[in-house]
């Protein structure tokens, strides 16, 4: 499930967002299916700008079926100060 490079992030993690903004992971979400994970998670929280019955047709169009049968993963980053 999922890639190995995002299979073995940890809550407690610092990410460096585009390469320079950091981000500690405080939550991970782990779900089946786009569907999964929209039933779970808040929408607006993902995308602020995209209506939430836009969100589903937005990710597949960004990841084939392929990559979400890998599993779908949610993030929940508290952003840091700093570079």
């Amino acid at each position: 499930m999922a890639y190995s490079n995002i299979a073995r992030l940890e809550v407690g993690d610092i990410l460096r967002l585009n390469g320079q903004h950091p981000a500690r992971i405080r939550r991970i979400g782990l779900y089946r299916s786009f569907e999964e994970l929209l039933a779970a998670e808040d929408a607006a929280a993902m995308a602020p700008d995209l209506a939430a019955e836009a969100l589903l047709p937005a990710l597949r169009e960004i990841y084939p079926p392929e990559k979400e049968a890998l599993g779908v993963i949610a993030l929940e980053l508290e952003l840091l100060e700093g570079p």
